[in-house]
């Protein structure tokens, strides 16, 4: 890391490349500590807003998930329209969120939470299908409610599958 620093620095120097085209490394650490007040700032209100959102969306997609695997002509129903929102792109979204959203806040985190949801929110599906047959067989014999089999069965087994859906969204929000 420090060689690929090292040749960054020198060959900005030694190409004569404008700083305003590609600053060097040292350019960039005198920047960052003469600025460290106003940027400290907007770095808090981005933590804020992309753990928010992830926050958000970890609740909002396990919530459907649960309604997806509890109702399946629900989730028939409505899960083709998360899957048309996620292919749709967050730059042809977020003009219209920025223009009908008043507080620039909420668009920005309706913006994060839209990209960080259906990971989520699909992989947790993926997860809840997933159960081993002959252990819910064993919960109909056993006479389990639907809530007990989703809360002792179903939910257990899809948290790697969930854990998979976070470290997508995790990784989406830089």
């Amino acid at each position: 890391m420090l060689g690929l620093l090292a040749a960054w620095e020198l060959g900005v120097r030694a190409a004569g490349i404008p700083a305003y085209t590609l600053p060097a490394p040292s350019l960039i650490v005198q920047t960052l500590a003469a600025h460290f007040g106003s940027l400290a700032g907007s770095w808090w209100v981005t933590l804020q807003i992309t753990f928010g959102a992830l926050a958000l969306a970890c609740a909002g997609g396990v919530l459907i998930a649960m309604v997806f695997a509890l109702s399946p002509t629900l989730e028939r129903a409505l899960f083709p329209l998360a899957v048309v929102l996620q292919v749709t792109p967050i730059v042809a979204v977020a003009p219209l969120i920025l223009i009908y959203v008043e507080s620039t806040t909420a668009a920005l985190l309706l913006c994060a939470w839209i990209v960080a949801f259906f990971p989520i929110l699909s992989n947790t599906v993926i997860g809840l299908r997933a159960t081993d047959r002959h252990l819910r067989e064993l919960f109909t014999l056993y006479g389990a409610t639907r809530w007990q089999r989703l809360r002792l069965l179903r939910l257990p087994a899809a948290l790697p599958y969930f854990l998979a859906g976070l470290k997508i969204s995790g990784g989406l929000r830089g």
